[in-house]
């Protein structure tokens, strides 16, 4: 008897991990779904033929249509205008353009799209506003901390923050709409040229 107690725990474990690594891949390919067709097109059966399971393995896992995109949400929230490289140190060109290289290529665009899409929708939906928030406030606040890593006055690294996080989603926006990508990447070169102008004043 005191064998079979020591492998029962072992068993649930393993099955719980097995059913947690099930859930991560349903979810992501719940998210690859929703950054092609967009949120509005999304519904528990067209993510479960995408997926290749059954209604039922989505419903087990996720409950709701709501709570699914709840967590596509959050997830695509937390992708948007991020770049890996920024892990790794001092990236070339610094993280602004890190960020933009990122932000506008082939992939990272998609969520940017997704992203975009989320925060107008939320000017009308309470729940995806909230999402929203908490977003920019950790953007904001992750940003902010590296402006003062720079030099940047801790009194003005909040608001110089938000100049450049609101200024990136408008030229990423006006770049996905008009498709003018000349254009637009001259403009957030000019941008970032002026940071960097802000920048030697902060250490001078």
């Amino acid at each position: 008897m005191a064998g079979t107690q020591d492998e029962g725990p072992e068993r649930v474990d393993g099955r719980r991990l097995r059913y947690r690594h099930r859930r991560e891949e349903l979810l992501q390919a719940a998210t690859e779904h929703a950054v092609r067709h967009g949120l509005g097109q999304l519904s528990l059966r067209r993510v479960a033929e995408s997926a290749g399971v059954g209604h039922a393995a989505l419903l087990h896992h996720f409950g709701t249509r709501e709570q699914l995109v709840s967590e596509i949400v959050e997830r695509v929230l937390d992708r948007a205008f991020t770049a890996p490289e920024l892990l790794d140190g001092d990236p070339p060109g610094g993280p602004l353009r890190a960020l933009w290289r990122h932000a506008t290529a082939e992939r990272g665009e998609a969520h940017v799209r997704l992203f975009l899409a989320i925060t107008g929708a939320a000017l009308h939906d309470e729940a995806l506003a909230g999402a929203v928030r908490r977003s920019v406030r950790e953007r904001t606040g992750m940003l902010e901390a590296g402006l003062v890593r720079e030099g940047c006055p801790p009194e003005q690294a909040a608001a110089t923050a938000t100049l450049v996080l609101g200024t990136m989603r408008g030229l990423v926006l006006d770049r996905l709409v008009t498709g003018d990508t000349a254009r637009v990447d001259a403009a957030f070169e000019a941008f970032v040229q002026g940071v960097e102008q802000q920048r030697e004043r902060w250490t001078a």
